[in-house]
């Protein structure tokens, strides 16, 4: 292994790794391109190649006055290729103790538009990466394309590929055995580090977030311990960010380049694991873990005392890329995030920022995102999203739609997490697209959990839980067309949002609208765009999100 992938494989505490099949089956004779983080997903890339002689076994067999290579064996040649992409990523153990072997009961198609024959000379195997999972095996979608002498001949969808006999946690315990690699593929640098000491402990969190915020960042901010009011944090049990472990810039001044590392340990038995009922961090827990921070560095740079009257701190928008999700398992957290510009205009403060959320083994979720400083007058005059446009059917069509409360059993979400309370309007064929529309609903409850935790003196939905909405609606599509099991965002994807409006609890009604834009039914993934909306206010713009369905 060290040989074909470098030094980080060297030393590897296994007597005989796993490998390739050999003899006459060795159907990749070079590697010409391997890229851990290539592809349109960004979770992998691959092209190998193999000479064809006319009198090659495969031929000469297949069938004796027509020879040409089998169909079964093109594919064989594509899993072959996968495999040495996995195992760049780390993916190996012994050879008598793991196999790589399609995965039961995944739905994938092959589809020739040519063939290899005894004049061909050259072919390639381009392979992308679609999935990576774990469950508990490590587990990969792939898409293939074979070519023959340039041509392309067969197109593989779906195809898949486990390491059955290994755990994500046998992976991690083989890999910390033998030093810096990754079972990503990822260099060290890109991994998260391990528990750092705090430079803001917990107290001083919790501090900011519900207490005097003078215990938090020093004197400065007494005139906020009682005078006046600033822009907290989320608190428990909606904060998501234990401690502070680097700062780079001086306190009390605004301005790019100011950085912060925070570390937050994602307990296996905390609520919302429970609540989700698939076995994974919720995606609005993950961007709290991603926002969490900005939020506190810009305390940090002293935006409160900018001004003279009390601001409010809210999120306006932003995109990420998700690259793994967070599990039970996954334990400790480290978010960087940077600031990147700030501007301020008739009493408003906008700041940009880059975030990143790492683990042990790489980067798990980052991005760009802004926030803004408002007065109290400037968040009661918003408007919402002037040029929004949301679908609407026409009443015929609505007429044949269906309605339904929102699933209360699992896969679906439990209580504490469920942001839908029905389901006004699901067509199954609506959308410009034709394929699919949703419209559900939530009554605003003014004692509602989050209003408590988010935030201390300024009562807000979060925007993550709008967008977790957003996620459960598009629930309900996937079940209906494939049937419940458990639903997940599906990495290597990238999405966006925008805020402009908020969620307060003198406010009434959330609507939420789902617009499906692309459908793979060999991978069960929906693609979907959406808005949600306030008392009739369209005030979120949601793009590009996307959801499976696994089981």
């Amino acid at each position: 292994l060290a040989a074909a992938f470098g030094p980080p494989f060297d030393g590897l505490p296994l007597r005989e790794p796993a490998r390739l099949p050999g003899g006459r089956m060795a159907l990749v004779h070079r590697i010409t391109e391997c890229d851990p983080r290539g592809g349109p997903e960004g979770l992998g890339f691959v092209r190998g190649e193999a000479d064809v002689r006319p009198d090659d076994w495969f031929l000469t067999c297949h069938f004796t006055d027509d020879r040409v290579m089998p169909g079964t064996l093109m594919y064989e040649c594509c899993l072959h290729t996968l495999r040495v992409l996995l195992s760049r990523l780390g993916w190996t153990g012994e050879r008598d103790a793991v196999a790589f072997e399609p995965v039961p009961g995944a739905p994938g198609r092959l589809k020739c538009r040519g063939q290899v024959i005894e004049t061909t000379r050259v072919v390639a195997y381009e392979v992308v990466v679609r999935e990576l999972r774990y469950g508990p095996e490590p587990t990969c979608i792939a898409d293939a394309l074979m070519i023959a002498d340039g041509k392309p001949v067969v197109e593989m969808t779906g195809m898949s590929l486990r390491l059955s006999g290994q755990t994500e946690e046998g992976l991690r315990a083989l890999w910390g055995a033998a030093g810096p690699a990754g079972a990503d593929g990822g260099g060290a640098e890109e991994r998260g580090p391990g528990p750092k000491p705090a430079v803001y402990d917990s107290a001083s969190i919790l501090a900011f977030s519900n207490g005097n915020p003078s215990e938090a960042f020093g004197p400065p901010y007494a005139v906020f311990d009682r005078e006046r009011v600033i822009a907290r944090l989320p608190g428990p049990p909606y904060q998501f960010l234990d401690r502070i472990t680097a700062v780079e810039g001086e306190p009390w001044t605004m301005g790019p380049g100011k950085a912060a590392e925070a570390q937050y340990l994602a307990p296996p038995g905390e609520w919302y694991f429970a609540e989700e009922r698939s076995g994974r961090m919720p995606f609005a827990v993950l961007l709290e873990v991603a926002l969490q921070p900005c939020g506190w560095l810009a305390a940090y740079m002293g935006s409160a005392l900018t001004s003279g009257v009390d601001l409010h701190f809210r999120n306006l928008g932003g995109g990420g890329t998700l690259h793994r999700e967070v599990t039970p398992e996954t334990g400790l957290l480290t978010t960087r995030v940077k600031c990147t510009g700030v501007s301020s205009s008739g009493g408003m403060i906008i700041q940009h920022y880059d975030f990143a959320v790492l683990d042990a083994r790489g980067r798990v979720y980052d991005g760009t995102t802004y926030f803004g400083f408002f007065s109290a007058d400037a968040l009661a005059n918003q408007v919402g999203i002037r040029e929004a446009r949301p679908w609407s059917p026409p009443g015929a069509e609505a007429a044949r739609g269906r309605a339904m409360d929102y699933p209360r059993e699992a896969p679906f979400p439990g209580e504490r997490l469920r942001m839908i309370d029905r389901v006004e309007l699901f067509l199954p064929d609506g959308g410009p697209a034709g394929l699919g529309f949703l419209r559900g609903t939530k009554a605003v409850d003014p004692a509602a959990w989050f209003f408590r935790a988010h935030f201390h003196q300024d009562p807000v939905i979060p925007g993550s839980l709008g967008l977790e909405s957003f996620l459960q609606l598009l629930k309900v599509a996937a079940a209906a067309r494939w049937g419940e099991g458990t639903f997940a965002p599906v990495p290597g994807t990238t999405h966006s949002w925008r805020y402009r409006g908020q969620v307060i609890p003198g406010d009434r009604l959330v609507t939420v609208e789902a617009v499906v834009t692309g459908v793979e039914d060999g991978r069960r993934v929906l693609a979907a765009d959406g808005f949600l909306s306030v008392d009739g206010r369209v005030i979120y713009g949601i793009e590009g999100f996307r959801i499976r369905r696994e089981g």
